[in-house]
């Protein structure tokens, strides 16, 4: 029999004959929900009266309660700055002459060797240069929620897509028809070991992608934080790495056109992966329950199995031990030393222990500063169409 208080006198399980309703003991078993607020969106509807967002508010990852689509306040200085400087270093494929490389390449001045490595090469970074900004796109670029890192990382997919464009104009300008193209670029789906390395990004984009865990989570952060990693060290290992395959043969005065296309597309990769890193740093340095020391596991495994995948791509594309000036064995000490950097650079244990850079004649190639560079000599500059050589 019932009382008014909701009190029982009777035994209700051996009233029911068998399990509880749930509703009998619904104040016992009632647990707390918690709520998660959804992360701010570019999508999020626009509403009326809604105030503007503060500095306080806004975070690299994770930001939740105001408006995106404004880029002001600047929280992230330094951010903004690299936008800026990019955006002044802008240039094109056309701004580079490249008929010295057609000459050699249509009069066989390239051994059978060199020609293997150079077209595998250009396959792989047409393909590489694909993956950066899909990632950003597919991947990436929901997570942030810093207005101008979203701004920056614009730029980003634009440079990208310029890279790819250089490498097209390379080709063109050696007179190769579509289908001659076409074989070159479809290389890197041909050969194992670089379908393997291509392979390897893509399953830390399709990890994020296909994450059902919630925008801001720990979950959705650790698994941000790994593609982070995948392609920080694709663009400081791997990218550079390969530019130094086409730097060795400019060192003998071949194909020296595309190598200057390579330091220029080499400048925009140091910016994107020094972006890379401040952005790891930062994400973990506002969450710093994803980088413990499983994270950092993690990341040390990764890098070695960058350097794996590095070596087996060395010998498929110089099958015969190396080419003139890069023997397969001194390269592979140069993806080990960068791989230590890598690990410095996120404070890490390095893996290799190699100090000594094995090949330090490829900062020739690089344009941060006005260099020496082949003949003449590059001097910095604030637009593409402004490139001064002497």
């Amino acid at each position: 029999m019932l009382d008014f208080d909701g009190s029982s006198n009777d035994d209700i399980s051996s009233t029911y004959h068998g399990t509880v309703p749930r509703a009998a003991h619904k104040k016992a078993t009632k647990k707390k929900t918690k709520i998660i607020v959804p992360v701010s969106s570019s999508l999020d509807p626009i509403t009326i009266g809604a105030k503007r967002p503060s500095a306080d508010q806004i975070k690299i990852v994770g930001g939740r309660g105001y408006d995106l689509r404004q880029p002001i306040p600047v929280k992230y200085t330094a951010v903004r700055e690299r936008f800026l400087d990019a955006r002044k270093n802008f240039w094109t494929p056309n701004d580079i002459p490249m008929g010295e490389d057609k000459l050699q390449w249509n009069t066989g001045k390239l051994t059978e060797a060199e020609m293997w490595l150079f077209k595998t090469n250009i396959s792989y970074l047409t393909a590489g240069d694909n993956l950066v900004p899909d990632n950003l796109v597919n991947a990436i670029f929901q997570h942030i929620t810093a207005n101008e890192m979203r701004q920056y990382l614009r730029w980003v997919m634009a440079e990208e897509s310029n890279h790819v464009e250089s490498y097209l104009f390379i080709l063109e300008s050696f007179g190769l028809d579509e289908q001659g193209q076409g074989q070159i670029f479809n290389l890197y789906q041909e050969l194992p070991d670089l379908v393997k390395k291509v392979n390897w990004n893509l399953t830390f984009s399709n990890k994020v992608v296909n994450s059902d865990a919630p925008l801001g989570s720990d979950e959705a952060n650790r698994a941000l934080l790994e593609d982070l990693l995948s392609y920080y060290i694709f663009e400081y290992l791997f990218f550079p790495l390969g530019f130094s395959q086409i730097f060795a043969l400019a060192r003998k005065g071949k194909l020296r056109n595309t190598a200057q296309q390579y330091s220029y597309i080499w400048r925009d990769e140091a910016s994107h992966s020094s972006n890379g890193l401040w952005l790891i740093k930062q994400i973990t340095q506002e969450n710093p329950s994803v980088w413990d020391a499983a994270m950092q596991d993690r990341a040390r495994a990764l890098v070695n199995e960058a350097v794996k995948l590095e070596t087996a791509h060395a010998h498929a594309v110089m099958p015969d031990g190396g080419i003139l000036g890069l023997p397969v064995k001194t390269y592979i000490k140069f993806a080990k030393f960068v791989a230590d950097n890598v690990c410095k650079n996120l404070g890490l244990k390095p893996l290799f222990g190699i100090r000594e850079h094995p090949m330090p004649w490829i900062s020739e190639y690089e344009l941060n500063h006005e260099v020496n560079f082949f003949e003449g000599r590059v001097r910095e500059y604030q637009t593409g169409t402004q490139l001064t050589w002497d």
